[in-house]
């Protein structure tokens, strides 16, 4: 049997690594792998762009896309603490605590395979025709965020979870996590039209789908991980106060 104090430890490192994941996979994907503004390159750009594109940065992406995935592998023992704490909330059935589940550890998957791919296309890209570098790309693109309904289904869950809550204090606020969340679930359906805009608001890097999306994306992240954290401190001060 684990002791109580290991325990809640481990819970309430994990908890927090949600604000760490996020802020190491802006950093890898993001910054080192150029999959954020400035550095993205254009879904309008030709293939010898491209080719171009990913002979010259061949090594900052790759050491980026390493990162990026290990980031990604957090995130998913985060979605799995944030379950634990949903579970011990919900009443009957648990299944808000199993969607977001499913719907966290696939998003973090996805948060993996999509870097290996571009790190994939980094090391050999120099050998391939530049018509398939620009094939690779987008379809690295299109399975990274082509699978937004697993996204949807995690922030679908803690938000109807936040709305619901009868709680006298709430795992997640009502206002911030419970409506917000459903909003930017029913919202990242906009990620379904990528493949068709290059060049507008929808593109892969345009304002909906790059700005939008991703920016909401992980501060609502760290929300959540803020609000799992405060509520470990909670039961942690309460437990302290029974022991004395």
């Amino acid at each position: 049997m684990v002791r109580e104090s290991a325990e809640n430890k481990i819970q309430m490192w994990l908890a927090a690594s949600g604000t760490f994941c996020v802020i190491l996979y802006v950093i890898g994907w993001g910054i080192l792998g150029m999959c954020i503004p400035p550095w993205i390159p254009k879904a309008s750009m030709s293939s010898q762009e491209f080719f171009d594109f990913y002979r010259d940065h061949s090594s900052r992406i790759m050491w980026g896309m390493t990162i990026g995935s290990f980031a990604a592998g957090l995130f998913m023992a985060f979605s799995c603490q944030v379950s634990a704490q949903m579970w011990q909330r919900e009443k009957n059935g648990h299944v808000l605590a199993l969607v977001q589940l499913i719907g966290g550890v696939l998003t973090g998957w996805v948060g993996m395979v999509g870097p290996m791919m571009w790190l994939g296309l980094a090391e050999f890209s120099t050998q391939l025709d530049p018509a398939m570098v620009k094939f690779i790309h987008f379809l690295t693109w299109y399975t990274f965020d082509g699978t937004y309904w697993v996204t949807i289904a995690q922030f679908g869950a803690i938000g109807l979870m936040a709305l619901f809550d009868d709680d006298e204090i709430a795992l997640f606020p009502r206002r911030s996590a419970g409506v917000t969340g459903t909003v930017l679930a029913v919202s990242y359906v906009s990620l379904a039209f990528i493949p068709f805009d290059h060049t507008g608001a929808f593109s892969y890097d345009g304002l909906v789908n790059m700005y939008w999306v991703w920016i909401t994306f992980f501060l609502y992240c760290i929300w959540v991980s803020v609000c799992c954290v405060k509520d470990l401190q909670r039961k942690s001060v309460g437990i302290q106060s029974l022991a004395q």
